[in-house]
């Protein structure tokens, strides 16, 4: 059966009427406020190596109904799960999903190509987060512009994660046993803000259960204070934090900014993470991504591609725990 590349996109990022392309999305926040979320689907042309985006045309969220257990069959976004749940029966769409939130300065364009990326890596399929973390201008002063987007924008990721879990939840009691689907959230660097401050909103509940697997991938968030927010994703079954000591991204990060979790081997003490330390591993070096193909490095690809299919990644032969870090290291 024939398998075409399409990725589901939701962002808060401003529309570009007209265009079906990459540029569908802009760089700056939706004109009707940065909580403004929207649906779209995007097709790769192997043939002209373009993407073509369609713009599902969503219905303004009433809050209160937004957070009700009522489905509206009429709502696009509920389409469109319908429609992939049926290509799913049929074996049209992968069953292993990856929720992906990008990190800093990162165009539509590279997004795309970030997430076909991993569906082809990974045999997975991919729903991404895409928020506007490409302010454009000096590099500090765009990196400053970024994390007050990534701050501003966890009420639309809330918004999105709380629409998909009631879509899932909302399922039959036949479709949920005969059409089993694994979702795995992948959050890559500065990414990992815009979810810390979602997971530390007053309103966070249980938005996680739908994860297999929680992935904070090099997170350019504060090491100090991660324990108080990274605890509380608790109703995921498992979270892995992962760690490179010379990350040279995250080391540009740390003039500006305390330690970054995702280089920085103390106080690894989250009760509810899986420390997964790559510093010394064979051609890891200053990497920053590890879940892309650049990295040759055949036990890191086995951990990734074990923890984007929703199975446990600590149990793969090359790791071993170091007590007194409390992380699995290579």
């Amino acid at each position: 059966m024939s398998y075409k590349t399409m990725i589901i996109v939701v962002s808060n990022r401003n529309i570009n009427e007209g265009r079906t392309d990459h540029q569908l999305f802009g760089e700056e926040p939706n004109t009707k406020g940065i909580d403004e979320i929207r649906l779209a689907t995007a097709t790769y042309d192997e043939i002209s190596q373009e993407w073509h985006l369609a713009l599902r045309q969503e219905q303004q969220l009433d809050e209160d109904r937004a957070r009700s257990s009522i489905v509206d069959s009429s709502r696009p976004s509920q389409q469109l799960f319908t429609e992939v749940m049926e290509d799913i029966k049929v074996g049209k769409r992968k069953k292993n999903w990856v929720f992906y939130i990008h990190g800093f300065n990162q165009s539509m364009l590279d997004t795309l190509n970030a997430c076909r990326e991993i569906q082809t890596l990974y045999e997975v399929d991919v729903l991404t987060f895409t928020w506007p973390s490409n302010p454009g201008g000096f590099v500090t002063r765009e990196y400053q512009q970024a994390r007050q987007a990534a701050r501003a924008s966890s009420n639309a990721l809330d918004r999105t994660l709380e629409l998909l879990g009631r879509y899932l939840s909302n399922r039959s009691l036949e479709d949920m046993r005969n059409c089993r689907i694994s979702f795995n959230l992948l959050v890559h660097s500065l990414g990992n803000y815009v979810f810390e401050n979602f997971v530390r909103d007053p309103i966070f509940s249980d938005e996680t259960r739908i994860f297999d697997n929680v992935i904070f991938h090099q997170a350019d968030v504060d090491n100090r204070s991660h324990t108080q927010w990274v605890d509380r994703v608790e109703h995921s079954r498992r979270v892995y934090i992962t760690l490179n000591e010379g990350d040279s991204v995250l080391k540009a990060s740390d003039i500006i900014n305390p330690g970054r979790l995702g280089n920085t081997l103390e106080g690894l003490n989250a009760k509810r993470a899986i420390y997964l330390d790559f510093t010394n591993g064979e051609n890891v070096d200053r990497s920053h991504n590890f879940f892309n193909s650049q990295i040759e490095n055949s036990t890191i690809q086995t951990i990734f591609t074990r923890l984007l299919n929703g199975q446990r990644g600590e149990t793969v032969p090359g790791l071993t725990f170091d007590l007194s870090l409390n992380a699995f290291r290579l």
